[in-house]
């Protein structure tokens, strides 16, 4: 029997038998948690002598406990557990110093975000674990060419060979396909951080990601089009600024349109990744983003090349990088698995095809790891709807 690793425990104070304890070890689990549960008699002893790496309490109309958790220093993030409905208690909770409330009986889905956001608000206090993160930004030439598919499968596969935790940014704003590419539906998007009243921090931010089942942290685009235009570059500086500081890598899937958001993204990036075909078109616009980048004083380091074989084109590879004045860090070869994984939505990896080596080959360039080992399987699901295949 395989023993699961956690990295805390999640101590759950309840005076009810019927709690819902199989939901909330799963729950846990997926946060590398161990769930423990106790009775209000038994809290005092157990904070005394133990550490806990994030505390639930369910209340009722008495909520002193949970001042005197809030007191304590250290103090682990504390989550309440309250009867629905009653806004009074619920507010009294956070005046004692909650971090967050979640609603009795549990619902699956608002615990599991409620855990996303305590979990990484409490690696974020952690002074053990400072994240200097790295920002990969991917622009394509013109569109069509592969920029989402590369970008999902760059954040998995850089999880996958370095074990860090990695986030994906969607700032394709108004098409937004990583969620579909993932099969996800989030609940929160980078809108919600634009618009947030107050000062934003790693905390709120938690609040808006979506984890997905291999782990990697989606910060989603506007689930509605017209919210992509109150999404500025003050907004998403601030957005990566906060991702960097909780994530080894961001990984940001740009639109083929140069906006605000799209030069913000260029100018938090330690590397651009710039994609071309190999057409005519393609090259001409790829030399210009990169005369772009110059402009703005990103040193030649920070733009890498990557080009695609996946559209067929009239130029050769080394006629393009001439011209675009750039060595390809990577030639993308054709995979004529791509377009039936992407409308089936299955993985690519698994099967012997191109794309996968170069995907992992790719994430082991830009973490500087040596590396034979094969991608993990699952990793690479290349999923769309209504026949997207050259997103």
């Amino acid at each position: 029997m395989r023993v699961m690793e956690t990295e805390g425990t999640l101590l759950w104070v309840t005076d009810d038998p019927a709690v819902d304890r199989q939901l909330i070890g799963y729950a846990a689990a997926e946060f590398k948690l161990a769930a423990r549960f106790c009775g209000y008699a038994e809290l005092p002893d157990l904070l005394r002598t133990e550490r806990w790496a994030l505390v639930t309490l369910e209340v009722g109309a008495e909520i002193e406990a949970v001042g005197r958790l809030a007191g304590r220093s250290p103090r682990p993030p504390i989550l309440v557990a309250a009867r629905g409905g009653d806004i009074a208690l619920v507010r009294r909770a956070l005046e004692a110093g909650a971090d967050d409330v979640v609603s009795l009986p549990l619902d699956a889905h608002e615990l599991r975000k409620a855990l996303l956001k305590l979990t990484r608000a409490g690696a974020s206090a952690s002074m053990a674990r400072q994240v200097t993160g790295e920002v990969i930004t991917l622009c394509g030439a013109r569109g069509g060419i592969g920029v989402t598919t590369t970008a999902v499968n760059l954040a998995f596969q850089l999880a996958a060979l370095t074990g860090a935790e990695v986030a994906l940014l969607d700032l394709d704003l108004q098409r937004g396909d990583v969620a579909a590419f993932l099969n996800l539906t989030p609940a929160d998007s980078l809108a919600t951080l634009a618009g947030a009243h107050g000062e934003a921090d790693a905390l709120f931010l938690a609040g808006t990601l979506t984890r997905h089942p291999d782990g990697v942290f989606v910060l989603a685009a506007p689930a509605h089009i017209e919210e992509a235009d109150a999404i500025g570059h003050d907004d998403v500086a601030l957005a990566l600024t906060l991702l960097r500081s909780q994530f080894r890598y961001t990984v940001v899937d740009t639109a083929r349109t140069i906006t605000g958001a799209t030069l913000a993204a260029f100018e938090g990036s330690e590397h651009v990744l710039l994609i071309s075909d190999l057409s005519i078109p393609g090259v001409r616009s790829a030399r210009r983003v990169r005369d772009l980048l110059e402009r703005l004083g990103a040193p030649p380091s920070a733009l890498d090349l990557l080009v695609t074989e996946a559209v067929p084109g009239p130029v050769s590879v080394s006629d393009a990088a001439r011209a675009i004045g750039k060595q390809p860090l990577l030639v993308i070869p054709h995979d004529a698995a791509a377009p039936d994984a992407m409308n089936e939505g299955t993985p690519l990896n698994g099967r012997q095809t191109p794309l996968p080596a170069a995907m992992a080959q790719l994430a082991a360039k830009l973490a500087g790891v040596c590396t034979t080992r094969r991608p993990r399987a699952g990793l690479l699901r290349l999923f769309s709807r209504g026949g997207r295949v050259g997103a």
